[in-house]
């Protein structure tokens, strides 16, 4: 296949700005959806804890239909093009129904609608993520399309905090964020279809296995495995720091009103680190990348254990070193694998192509996201924290800093285990001893 030049500066905005608006749908679900069916709509936290599990779960299945069928779609105007705007209709239908909820709201309609949400969203990222995978296949020009891509997104979480940070009127943190969201989204996709290229080959035959193609990538051979492994680990480690954030700066440090600024502070140093990836991408391999940033991650989880109360000074700066990495990881993983479909259409090997790629290693993303959430809350059960509940917890110290803090730093040493071998090794291990991740390391520095 040939290589795609670099899109047009217009065309790397068109491919970003919907990123600013994926944004805001991921800061009110990841760090304020929680907090907001607490404290706001008054539901149990066991409540709480099987609707964030389910907006977790039903992003799978939509991101794996999506993810098979996104490469094959009706061609007349474009294979994705149908697919992004059922999606964005799913997304606008979700917030619309969210922004209608309050404390009357029985509990069919906020499962109805977070469904609605999140599918949506879902549909829309597969979509959105393909396009830019085929967008071009220089490598230089990759790292652009997905470096400001990323860099949309952090500058989009700041804009998007600094509403939550402002209270805007009545409305709940996560409710102005949704209105934004539901308002700006239709806007962003509509720039993208008519701006960039759809470069998705015209529709081919389906077969009986179209819906398994990206189950099939992640255990196509050793290298995809392992990258799988470490997607998993890494959206583990994404949802227990973000739903737990709030709990934690409300319930253990007793700075319920810094909630919002710490997020905002933290997608402001975001904004810096994933910008400093950017500039320093050329000269460092991203799995070099994942392994700085595992050890940053893992030593600020041990740090988060002595995180004084009622100190919102030592909270701030905890957050500002979190936010400085807390994005470059998910870049790293991104830019390989690119390489990995790099890779697969050099050798034609595999037919899936970038949707099933995208999809089926977001697969054990959201997967081990929702079940490590699911994990949280079952903890925040057993030590008695429910915000709803007048004597709201007697254990805040171990529900709310100690436990997310365990959690974050095992999933991190495990993720520098995997990488740990394979770095030490190197290129040079002998044929038929290398390791998975050695490939990647070489793979990565190769491409």
């Amino acid at each position: 296949m040939t290589k795609r030049s670099t899109p047009s500066g217009i065309q790397l905005l068109a491919l970003s700005v919907p990123t600013w608006v994926f944004a805001g749908y991921d800061l009110a679900r990841r760090t304020f959806l929680a907090a907001y069916l607490s404290y706001d709509l008054g539901l149990p936290i066991a409540v709480v804890g099987w609707l964030v599990i389910l907006a977790g779960l039903a992003a799978i299945p939509a991101e794996m239909i999506a993810g098979a069928l996104c490469d094959r779609g009706p061609g007349r105007f474009g294979p994705r093009v149908s697919w992004m705007l059922s999606g964005t209709a799913l997304l606008v239908a979700g917030g619309v129904m969210m922004l209608c909820l309050d404390r009357t709201s029985s509990r069919p309609p906020v499962a109805l609608a977070l469904v609605a949400l999140v599918v949506g969203w879902a549909i829309c990222n597969v979509t959105h993520g393909a396009w830019a995978l085929e967008a071009t296949r220089d490598g230089a020009g990759r790292a652009r399309v997905f470096g400001l891509r990323s860099l949309a997104g952090i500058l989009g979480a700041v804009a998007f905090s600094l509403i939550g940070a402002l209270h805007v009127g009545h409305w709940s943190p996560f409710a102005a964020i949704l209105l934004v969201v539901s308002v700006g989204a239709p806007l962003a996709h509509a720039g993208l279809i008519l701006l960039v290229p759809d470069r998705a080959p015209l529709a081919r035959a389906r077969h009986r296995g179209t819906l398994l193609e990206p189950v099939r990538l992640l255990f196509a051979n050793r290298e995809n495995r392992r990258l799988a492994a470490l997607f998993a680990l890494n959206g583990a480690h994404t949802a227990v720091t973000g739903t737990a954030y709030l709990y934690l700066v409300g319930d253990a440090l007793a700075l319920p009103a810094w909630g919002p600024i710490g997020v905002l502070v933290q997608s402001a140093c975001a904004a810096i680190g994933i910008a400093v990836a950017i500039a320093c991408g050329a000269r460092v391999p991203p799995a070099r990348t994942l392994q700085a940033v595992f050890w940053v991650n893992l030593l600020l989880a041990l740090a988060l254990t002595a995180l004084p109360a009622g100190r919102p000074a030592a909270l701030i700066l905890w957050t500002a070193l979190f936010g400085l990495v807390s994005a470059v990881d998910f870049m790293a993983l991104r830019l390989l694998l690119g390489e990995r479909l790099d890779l697969a259409a050099r050798t034609g090997g595999m037919t899936a192509r970038a949707a099933a790629h995208y999809a089926g290693f977001h697969l054990p993303f959201n997967l081990c996201g929702a079940l490590a959430t699911g994990l949280l809350f079952a903890g925040y059960r057993l030590l008695g924290l429910d915000p709803a509940t007048p004597h709201g917890t007697e254990h805040s110290y171990m529900a709310a800093q100690l436990m997310p803090a365990a959690c974050a730093a095992l999933l991190m040493a495990t993720s520098i285990r995997m990488l740990w071998s394979p770095a030490a090794k190197g290129p040079n291990t002998p044929p038929g001893k290398s390791s998975p991740i050695g490939s990647i390391f070489t793979q990565a520095e190769q491409l």
